[in-house]
C-alpha cells in the first residue's frame, strides 16, 4: 500500500505541495535528499518530509539497507533548519529523549515526528490527514503536538505519536510501552 493517494488528496485540495519519490536504497535516498537540501531550484521550499518505510526502534529500512537515526542524523547534518522531518514507519520514534534530541541538533530540524509502535496503514493513514495538515501550518512544535494529542487522544495514544526538537521530547511513556 503506498500513501501516495492520501497525499496527492492533500495536494488537489491545497493543503500541500507535494514531490513524491520511491527510495529503495540509501544511495537513492542521499541523491533526492541532497537535491531537496542542496539548493535544486524550488525544492528548498519544501519544508515537510514524508519517510514512509518499515522500521524498529531508531532504525528505518530502505529494501535491504538498514539505516539507523544517527546515520540520518549523519546524511542530513546541518542541512534541516526550519525543516518537519516525519517517519511514517512502524516504532522509529521509540528511541530515547536524547537520541531524538541529537537528531534534531545534528540535522538542524525543527522537529522529528513518528510512531512509537506497530501501526495499522489505515489508522495511520487517517490520522496523518490531521496531523500533516496541522503540522505544516505550525510554528511551535511542541504546541502542535499538544493540539494533536488533546483532539484526536485516542489515535495518537494507539499509533504511540512522538514528537521531538532540538530542546524536549513528547512523553518517553509511549514509546517505552511499544519498547517493552
Amino acid at each position: 500500500m503506498s500513501i501516495e493517494p492520501v497525499l496527492r488528496l492533500m495536494e488537489a485540495s491545497g493543503t500541500l505541495r507535494l514531490v513524491h519519490r520511491d527510495v529503495a536504497t540509501r544511495t537513492e535516498l542521499e541523491f533526492h535528499l541532497n537535491r531537496w537540501l542542496g539548493r535544486t531550484k524550488g525544492m528548498s521550499r519544501y519544508n515537510f518530509c514524508y519517510f514512509g518505510f518499515h522500521g524498529t526502534p531508531k532504525t528505518i529500512y530502505l529494501g535491504e539497507d538498514e539505516l539507523s537515526l544517527d546515520d540520518f542524523a549523519e546524511i542530513l547534518s546541518g542541512k534541516c533548519s526550519g525543516k518537519v522531518l516525519y517517519f511514517a514507519a512502524c516504532k522509529v520514534l521509540a528511541a530515547s529523549d536524547d537520541v531524538l534530541q541529537e537528531f534534531c541538533k545534528t540535522t538542524g530540524a525543527k522537529a522529528v515526528v513518528g510512531y512509537t509502535r506497530d501501526v495499522d496503514w489505515f489508522e495511520a493513514a487517517a490520522f496523518e490527514l490531521l496531523m500533516i495538515s496541522h503540522l505544516i501550518h505550525s510554528v511551535r512544535m511542541k504546541s502542535a503536538y499538544n493540539s494533536l494529542t488533546k483532539k484526536y487522544p485516542d489515535l495518537t495514544a494507539q499509533l504511540g505519536f512522538r514528537m521531538a526538537h532540538a530542546t524536549w521530547a513528547s512523553d518517553r511513556a509511549i514509546a517505552q510501552s511499544a519498547i517493552e
